[in-house]
């Protein structure tokens, strides 16, 4: 029991590992990581890769999140997660922009 503690009345691991997760809990964190890694993107006008001052804004949002979910995972765990998956965010988010300009010109030529 040296790694739980007691709070509002639920016995809480200390030292859980993200793969611990359930599989939907997993998934919300990773869509949700997306969402506001590609609008912190958007805000700051950049597709490459946040300066650790906006990675930290945007590991924090998602921390604050998950505690309203009521899931609990400790902080270094979800900054881990969202550190190993930034690379891939980034080039999602490239591959789409070329998508979406195609799909605006196609709009325009329309009309």
């Amino acid at each position: 029991m040296k790694n739980h503690i007691k709070v509002n009345g639920k016995l809480l691991q200390t030292n859980k590992p993200f793969s611990q997760l359930k599989n939907s809990q997993k998934e919300w964190i990773a869509t949700e990581l997306r969402k506001l890694y590609h609008n912190q993107m958007k805000e700051i006008g950049t597709t490459k890769k946040l300066t650790p001052d906006h990675r930290k804004t945007v590991i924090s949002s998602l921390y604050e999140k998950i505690q309203n979910r009521e899931i609990w995972i400790p902080y270094g765990e979800v900054e881990k997660y969202a550190n190993s998956k930034i690379t891939k965010i980034v080039k999602a988010l490239k591959k789409e922009i070329p998508k979406l300009n195609e799909d605006i010109e196609a709009e325009y030529a329309k009309k």
